[in-house]
């Protein structure tokens, strides 16, 4: 499919979702040299990987840029190597509600539904004693005895304790889903119970390791996605209060996490745990403000795979939106959709003759998410251990930082990185205050 010539289809072609497999050989543009030209970070991932049967892989980066396409490269480069089994907290379960417990039971089901796909035998007699756990535990009485009836794509819930537990664990997701889950209070009863239902979905990762390995000589690999976008204290809960259940699970596995993560007082407990990697930014400019061209033209290559530029946007107006949205490739991709409709809206009402996007326009997309970043600068409803921050503060640091400079990891930092306030480059831990957020400043000391 060629890129698109019009703002209607422009509109459509830059969606800020990450890539699907099958749009890979359409749309995927190398980053790695824009974002560091020594390591691929897919290379280090997938290596990491294959050094131990349970390795762990915290996978941090700004949001919005493109973690998640990279892990789906990741998935297409090694399918031979690995079955990937895919979970999102944010279609799959509750970014607002995430903890421990209900992201075991999403485990179990992502691998349940994985394994009856690809009609992968698993032994009846381990199912059945995991299945009576789940029953006793979160099957009461007042409800229903067990599940019954058939779930999507045509399982047959009464078929088998594969059924029968992938039929359960699909009805526990609903309701995580829907935030009338049973999961926390059931597990939350009795001390034992958080043990309990991470030992039977161990043993359940076991057994779906040996079949996939016996049916397919690939290594399982659990890919959960969109921890990243989780609160600071959730995070804080998942990965350094009580790492130890997810670490645990006798599985290769990554986990997005917050860039954030990094800068917490107590991040050296991540170190006994898991395995770190940072997805750095595509760099578009050095830190002394100047253009750094394999990022600049590895972002412009991105949209060229999507769009006519020439027929859609003017130069000087893409320059502006590449400047200005400093490598966050969710923002280029929301103010050219903003720019894309106030250069469509001036051309219906006669006010242009030809119907490409202008300075202007990508000015009013900036415009619109400068207002979003400004808004997310602040301490309201922050945990206890930032009570002692105040706005003021967060600002007066970023003011230290507007020349861009290696920056410690403090919860200044913490927070200004978690509101994409203040961005973190190739790796090194150079920061830079995001341009709009700067724009800002300058726009506060004259008014």
């Amino acid at each position: 499919m060629p890129p698109v010539k019009t703002l209607a289809e422009l509109r459509r072609a830059l969606d800020p979702k990450p890539l699907r497999l099958d749009q890979l050989d359409q749309y995927f543009v190398e980053t790695g040299d824009a974002r560091d030209a020594k390591v691929s970070r897919r290379h280090e991932i997938a290596e990491r990987l294959a050094a131990g049967t349970s390795k762990k892989v915290l996978l941090a980066g700004h949001a919005g840029t493109g973690k998640s396409t990279e892990l789906v490269k990741l998935r297409a480069e090694h399918k031979d190597r690995f079955t990937f089994v895919e979970l999102s907290i944010t279609t799959d379960g509750d970014p607002g509600k995430v903890n421990t417990e209900g992201l075991l039971v999403l485990i179990a089901e992502a691998v349940l539904r994985k394994t009856h796909d690809l009609r992968i035998n698993l032994d009846e007699a381990h199912l059945e004693k995991i299945y009576g756990w789940f029953e006793q535990t979160f099957v009461s009485r007042e409800t229903s005895s067990s599940p019954s009836g058939e779930l999507g794509g045509g399982i047959d819930l009464q078929d088998s304790f594969l059924g029968k537990l992938l039929g359960l664990t699909a009805t526990l997701k609903v309701g995580i889903q829907t935030g009338s889950s049973v999961v926390s209070r059931k597990v939350r009863e009795f001390e034992h119970r958080l043990p309990e239902l991470t030992a039977r979905c161990g043993e359940l990762l076991k057994e779906a390791e040996l079949a996939l390995s016996a049916a397919t000589g690939t290594r399982l690999v659990l890919i959960v996605e969109d921890l990243d976008k989780v609160d600071v204290e959730p995070a804080g809960r998942l990965f350094i209060e009580n790492p130890a259940p997810l670490a645990a699970l006798p599985v290769r596995a990554v986990f997005t996490a917050p860039i954030f993560l990094w800068c917490n007082p107590r991040a050296g407990v991540l170190e006994s745990h898991f395995d770190k990697v940072t997805m750095p930014m595509i760099k578009v400019a050095n830190p002394n403000g100047k253009r750094y061209l394999p990022g600049w033209e590895t972002v412009r290559d991105i949209l060229a795979h999507r769009v006519d530029l020439s027929a859609c946007i003017e130069d000087k107006a893409l320059d502006l939106a590449i400047a200005k949205t400093a490598g966050v490739l969710r923002h280029l991709f929301s103010v050219l959709n903003l720019a894309a409709l106030a250069a469509e809206q001036d051309f219906k009402r006669g006010y242009r003759e030809q119907e490409r996007i202008n300075k202007s326009d990508v000015r009013y997309g900036l415009d619109r998410l400068k207002i979003e970043l400004i808004q997310k600068i602040g301490v309201m409803g922050l945990p206890d251990e930032f009570k002692d921050i105040e706005t003021p503060d967060l600002y007066h640091r970023l003011e230290e930082l507007k020349a861009p400079k290696l920056a410690d990891s403090d919860r200044i930092n913490l927070l200004l990185m978690q509101a994409q306030a203040l961005l973190e480059y190739n790796g090194k831990g150079w920061h830079r205050v995001h341009p709009l957020v700067l724009e800002h400043l300058e726009e506060s000391r004259s008014s």
